[in-house]
């Protein structure tokens, strides 16, 4: 399961990477990093990254995290999709993987939380 919360924040801090918007008659391209949104997503997937590194070698599970950070990603990339298509901006792949990665990484721990309520614990 660490290896799968691993390869989500390294697809989110992809994404902040890649192009958001691309240029258009009246609309600049910009790529994650370069808008604010972007900067604070691409911090909480470096957060998300170093707590499963670190969980790894600790061999100690603290989901919750996770979920936390998924989520506060999935919330502000909504908003910027949302945003993006109300004003017809022409979009980036990057925000949908920042998108699809935190609503993974909320998955991600859903599915630890239902192991959890059968008695499982859940794996590394």
């Amino acid at each position: 399961m660490l290896y799968y919360i691993l390869f989500n924040t390294f697809l989110v801090a992809l994404g902040c990477v890649l192009p958001w918007l691309h240029p258009g008659l009246f609309v600049v391209g910009l790529r994650g990093i370069d808008m604010v949104d972007g900067k604070l997503i691409l911090g909480l997937a470096l957060i998300g990254f170093l707590a499963a590194s670190y969980q790894l070698l600790q061999k100690r599970g603290r989901y919750w995290v996770y979920g936390l950070i998924g989520f506060l990603i999935l919330i502000i990339s909504a908003l910027d999709l949302y945003t993006f298509y109300q004003n017809r901006y022409p979009i980036g792949p990057g925000i949908y993987l920042a998108a699809l990665g935190g609503l993974q990484l909320t998955g991600a721990y859903v599915l630890v939380l239902l192991r959890q309520g059968r008695g499982s614990s859940p794996p590394v």
